[in-house]
């Protein structure tokens, strides 16, 4: 009977989950979202030499005959270490994300989760070239695939922890790709390791730095030493937003301080926010104490963006006319 009772028990939580998903406590996966459908793909990345799946949400009404011609906004979200493609969708992101619409934050887009690998820091290392798997694989495939826009103020990219460094360092290194950037909890750190504390320093070094930390690959992929190199005019107007929590458990509210201080010091716009008393990643409530800011922060540009080339485009015109 208990047997019986466990295996009923058992079978009632994977019921009603997304697709390669079950509910658990933590869980917050909607079972109908408002505005989009959530579903999952695979696409074959060059970079990693494999097949990679990745979760796309598509806003309701894409599929209307009225909207054939229509392309969408799109943002990538990048996944931080030990989670996938699904952990947005579980963890309250997508909850988020559609309340995003709603709240009128971010209008609707095509909303694509990357999986980047469990630890791979979405760095070029080797024959597996994780940062590529995202911004030339991943992305040429969506662009492909859906009707999304071409135009860089209709893209952004954003991600948590892991998937933040990586994203800062897609956008910094390559801003004619994204017009925004806004990420949360991301793995900053000091321009020099030498300068961090101990237990920082052994963290970094498990996270693929080595021991003694090699200095040229920090100094190429931490978003802090690369921004260090930059001119104001180099981003081409990258739009950047990122925030940390005071309690971060591995202390990246500090990195974090100290890219913001970069910035100030090149005179390149952004914006910056601590958290006071906030956790690290999708703990303390993060997803509901960051994510209306990063969601409207990227509506903001996607609004903005066409109204803004149509006005340049009138302009030119008017200058020809002269």
């Amino acid at each position: 009977m208990r047997a019986t009772l466990f295996l009923i028990l058992f079978a009632l939580t994977l019921v009603d989950t997304a697709p390669g998903q079950r509910r658990g406590r933590r869980d917050r996966s909607p079972r109908e979202m408002q505005h989009f459908t959530y579903d999952q793909g695979r696409f074959q990345s060059d970079a990693v030499s494999q097949r990679m799946p990745y979760g796309v949400y598509l806003p309701k009404g894409y599929e209307d005959e009225a909207n054939a011609d229509k392309e969408w906004p799109l943002v990538i979200w990048m996944h931080g270490m030990w989670e996938d493609h699904n952990r947005f969708h579980g963890r309250g992101g997508a909850e988020l994300l559609d309340k995003a619409v709603t709240a009128g934050w971010l209008p609707p887009c095509v909303f694509v989760t990357a999986n980047g690998g469990r630890s791979s820091m979405y760095m070029n290392r080797g024959k597996e070239r994780w940062q590529d798997l995202i911004s030339e694989d991943l992305l040429s495939h969506v662009s492909k695939t859906y009707r999304v826009s071409r135009e860089r103020d209709q893209r952004a990219l954003m991600g948590v922890s892991m998937g933040g460094m990586g994203a800062l360092r897609i956008t910094f290194t390559k801003p004619e790709l994204f017009g925004a950037v806004a990420v949360h909890s991301s793995a900053v750190f000091a321009k020099d390791p030498d300068d961090m504390p101990s237990r920082l320093k052994s963290f970094a070094g498990r996270l693929g730095f080595g021991d003694p930390i090699d200095k040229r690959l920090w100094e190429a992929v931490n978003p802090t030493c690369i921004a260090d190199k930059l001119n104001k005019d180099d981003l081409k107007g990258l739009q950047i937003y990122f925030d940390a929590g005071s309690e971060d458990r591995y202390g990246f509210d500090s990195g974090n301080l100290l890219l913001h201080e970069c910035l100030e010091q090149r005179e390149i716009p952004h914006q910056w926010r601590l958290i006071d008393g906030g956790g690290h990643s999708w703990g303390n409530s993060f997803q509901d104490r960051t994510l209306p800011s990063s969601f409207t922060f990227v509506g903001r540009m996607f609004r903005e963006g066409p109204a803004q080339r149509s006005s340049d485009r009138k302009e030119g015109a008017a200058k020809r006319g002269k």
